[in-house]
């Protein structure tokens, strides 16, 4: 988990400070920046592909993040993308933070899985255990090899192990390098993002809803009030929280001193946009549920608001090309509507 971090706030502070970085070899298929530290590695960019030996660790981050074929790396494997496939050979450990990745090459350590989606193609050869944690089953082909174990942990039900995952198509690796490297912006035309949430995510934000209506019902209340009332400042509160504390972790960890509290920050960025995207589910069913009359009211009427909201906001968030502006709508104006909420709750 630690070094996870690191990684990512490294890649952080590569992005946001926009210092020149050195010349990007022939293998880094778009724009993007490259650092090496020894023989280790970090690259970001927004279609990333990795197509070479690296002697250390790797860090990647990218919209699409692909380790091809004809890559090795000699250390430990870190990547954060939207999605992530992994097809050449990984001598240490890796770890694959992403909405959906597809690992079809040789690895040698563990692997570690944080997203929606996980495919294991009949290529893939992993030595040691495979854990992931995901609201849905990883895919895998029978043709794949793991020689450790599989342990899936669905974050959706907070069962230990997952259901027997379903059989994977023969043509699952050509379809999915195909969708995922020709889905992209052609000069000013925008593409469809692609952005969807599962059924097992919707219940997920759900049950955090839930524990929000019914642990702090006088902040829903207010919070309810402000989605109504007070929806544009809202969306700006949780904009300027979402832009502005990267750069405030950028500035706070110039200072050694500052290194603590910029990895404090850092963790709660992403939690920001969890409990934001809860906190507008939780809002909006206490609306619903002050407009169904009877059967809105009490404990009960509760539960009903939170299973409309949350039926709600994952049909809105699966619109196609509209889906990500309304995911970034939803969870901006969800941070806004916390800060409202307890700001004028008595202590």
């Amino acid at each position: 988990m630690r070094g996870g971090i690191v990684r990512l706030f490294a890649i952080l502070i590569l992005v946001l400070s926009g210092a020149p970085a050195q010349a990007a070899p022939n293998d880094i298929a778009s724009k993007g920046m490259e650092w090496s530290s020894g023989p280790d590695v970090f690259s970001v960019a927004r279609d990333l592909t990795i197509d070479r030996k690296v002697e250390g660790t790797l860090s990647a981050a990218g919209e699409v993040v692909i380790v091809t074929a004809n890559a090795e790396v000699k250390g430990d494997t870190w990547i954060a993308a939207r999605r992530a496939a992994v097809e050449g050979e990984i001598e240490g450990d890796l770890s694959i933070r992403a909405q959906e990745a597809l690992i079809n090459g040789e690895v040698k350590g563990d692997v570690t899985f944080y997203g929606l989606d996980l495919t294991l193609g009949p290529d893939a050869d992993i030595r040691g255990n495979v854990s992931y944690y995901s609201p849905s089953s990883a895919r895998i082909d029978r043709n794949a090899k793991v020689g450790g174990e599989i342990n899936g942990h669905d974050i959706a039900t907070a069962r230990g192990q997952a259901d027997a995952p379903p059989p994977i198509r023969p043509d699952t690796r050509e379809r999915w390098r195909e969708r995922h490297i020709e889905e992209q912006w052609e000069g000013p035309r925008l593409a469809a993002p692609g952005y969807h949430m599962s059924a097992g995510g919707a219940v997920f934000f759900g049950v955090i809803a839930l524990l929000i209506v019914f642990l702090a019902p006088i902040t829903t209340l207010r919070m309810r009030d402000a989605l109504v009332g007070q929806p544009l400042p809202a969306i700006g509160l949780g904009l300027l929280w979402l832009i502005g504390l990267p750069v405030v972790i950028v500035l706070v960890a110039i200072t050694i001193v500052g290194l603590p509290l910029a990895f404090v920050m850092l963790m709660l960025w992403p939690l920001g946009m969890i409990f934001g995207l809860a906190a507008t589910i939780a809002a909006l069913a206490e609306y619903l549920a002050s407009r169904i009359g009877e059967m809105g009211r009490g404990g009960l009427g509760r539960v009903v608001g939170v299973v409309l909201a949350s039926a709600v906001i994952w049909l809105a968030i699966s619109i196609p090309v509209l889906g990500a502006l309304v995911w970034l709508l939803v969870v901006a104006g969800g941070i806004g509507l916390l800060y409202l909420g307890f700001r004028r709750t008595p202590l």
